[in-house]
């Protein structure tokens, strides 16, 4: 008889939590708490009123936009005119000034041209010294003539030269000695590292020209400033789902001290990183360290998660990104509070409950190896 009535509780524990977790119904249920440490001085399993709620989970690579620094100024310099790479004179990471030589192309031809020009502007002069009367005009025009063709082939010489339009950073080099070009091939990218930007989805709230924000530059944290609103960018438009008004926003941030470099990843809190969820706005707490955590049932088992807060759907609820796994609870508030690692066992009773009922018991540690309970 004994045997058949445990049947029957577990069969009936079974088929309650199937369906909390198939309607993703907020329920009320006693749990018998196995002490901790904290709590070892109590006598056996307390009752603990849990409210908690099924969770549904969306995969974070369904939101994932990849961000880095950029420079504020940056230019692939390309060749002006047709010729052979005579020498590249800079090398990637060196810091050239503004209008130092980076390239130079072979100035053989345009040399000549010169000569040439110099040589054609002195027959020009010579015969306006001899011209008279009608004649003067026609010899002035000459001189003219020949002024501009030196100029021009003075540019072209110049050209040959490859210098840099303002003081930056050396990326890539593209061209090498020997090689020909033509006029528009790339030679080598600049950029200015001094400032460094990057576009970011923003709470349109937040977005506020000349505000400060903060921005996780891998494992660094780094203020930056707004200096663009713009409108959302199509690679954001995934992203409505989980913000109420969102926008796109140009933010600066200065490496004057060069401890950023261009290429790095910026993570933003409206891109999640980990599984995403709707939960109950009251499910979040504050720690007394200023942090925001959630708790959940994972295994019979409590666990504090730091969430990443993304948007909300009106006063009562909202999306956050934490280390979900797929059959986890939501706690939305208990009977008294419970510590990161506490056991939990549901305490079920059919009828009149048996006085040597079995229950789970013992010490667990603050942070405990998870072990699944049986019903």
């Amino acid at each position: 008889m004994l045997k058949l009535l445990r049947d029957k509780q577990a069969v009936l524990s079974v088929s309650c939590i199937k369906k909390c977790l198939c309607y993703s119904l907020i329920v009320a249920i006693l749990l018998s708490v196995t002490p901790t440490s904290a709590q070892k001085d109590t006598k056996g399993p307390q009752t603990v009123s849990i409210e908690r709620e099924a969770i549904s989970l969306r995969h974070p690579r369904d939101y994932y936009v990849p961000l880095n620094l950029k420079p504020v100024r940056s230019l692939v310099i390309s060749s002006p005119i047709d010729g052979v790479v005579h020498a590249v004179d800079v090398k990637s990471g060196e810091k050239p000034t503004s209008k130092a030589v980076l390239v130079r192309l072979d100035s053989s031809i345009p040399e000549a041209e010169v000569t040439r020009a110099e040589a054609a502007l002195e027959l020009a002069k010579q015969e306006q010294k001899n011209a008279t009367g009608k004649a003067t005009a026609i010899a002035k025009a000459k001189v003219d003539l020949a002024e501009a063709e030196l100029k021009i082939a003075n540019i072209r010489l110049e050209q040959t030269n490859i210098r840099a339009p303002f003081q930056g950073e050396i990326f890539r080099i593209f061209a090498a000695p020997g090689a020909f070009v033509r006029a528009g091939e790339p030679l080598l990218e600049l950029g200015d590292t001094s400032k460094l930007q990057v576009e970011i989805p923003l709470e349109r709230e937040q977005a506020q020209k000349g505000t400060s924000i903060n921005l996780n530059v891998e494992e660094q944290t780094a203020q930056a400033t707004v200096d663009q609103i713009l409108p959302l960018a199509p690679k954001f438009e995934k992203l409505r789902d989980l913000g109420n008004s969102i926008t796109s926003a140009v933010v600066i941030l200065n490496n004057n001290g060069n401890q950023f470099r261009p290429g790095q990843a910026v993570n933003v809190a409206l891109i999640p990183r980990y599984p995403i969820a709707e939960i109950p706005t009251i499910s979040v707490k504050n720690t007394p360290e200023g942090k925001r955590t959630i708790q959940i049932v994972r295994e019979n088992v409590i666990r504090d998660l730091i969430p990443q807060i993304l948007g909300q759907i009106g006063p009562e609820r909202l999306f956050v990104s934490a280390a979900f796994n797929k059959d986890d609870e939501i706690i939305v508030s208990t009977s008294q509070p419970l510590p990161d690692g506490t056991a939990v066992q549901p305490k079920l009773t059919v009828g009149k409950p048996e006085p040597t009922q079995r229950k789970t018991t013992g010490r667990s540690p603050s942070k405990p190896t998870e072990k699944k309970v049986s019903f």
